[in-house]
């Protein structure tokens, strides 16, 4: 029961992580055509990975900090939230293209995912730092 009782307090905890990934899943995965109606541009798609990668990013990070989870390290937290969005961002790129015909593996993908995770860590890092040294003035002035 115990076990149970912690995967439901993971699910409560990350819903929001979980979310936005299987949003992003289900995007990567579905069939070209089902966007087919949508107004599009040039390199559309290499925007949509960053925003996707960038919010995927920011939420994961605030989800670990509402979480409050003490990282033993500021190597650990990078490595969960810059590796983990990383790694799922190239595991899907191979899927696609090894599993999800007629979708295709790109490294332009690949790399938009990559700097949408950077530009959301150094997002979070930036408005969590200003966040904090507000609630310091506040502490001053109250």
């Amino acid at each position: 029961m115990q076990h149970f009782q912690k995967k439901r307090m993971f699910f409560v905890k990350y819903w929001k992580s979980l979310l936005v990934l299987f949003v992003i899943l289900y995007l990567s995965f579905a069939s070209p055509s089902t966007f087919k109606d949508i107004p599009t541009f040039q390199h559309a798609d290499k925007v949509a990975h960053f925003l996707m990668f960038a919010l995927f990013t920011g939420v994961l990070i605030n989800d670990f900090r509402h979480d409050k989870i003490v990282f033993t390290s500021k190597t650990e937290f990078l490595i969960l939230s810059l590796a983990f969005p990383l790694f799922t961002g190239a595991i899907i790129e191979y899927l696609q293209g090894s599993v999800f015909q007629p979708r295709s593996a790109e490294w332009l993908d690949f790399f938009s995912d990559t700097m949408g995770v950077v530009i959301g860590f150094l997002l979070m890092s930036a408005l969590f730092h200003f966040l904090k040294k507000i609630k310091k003035i506040i502490r001053k002035d109250g």
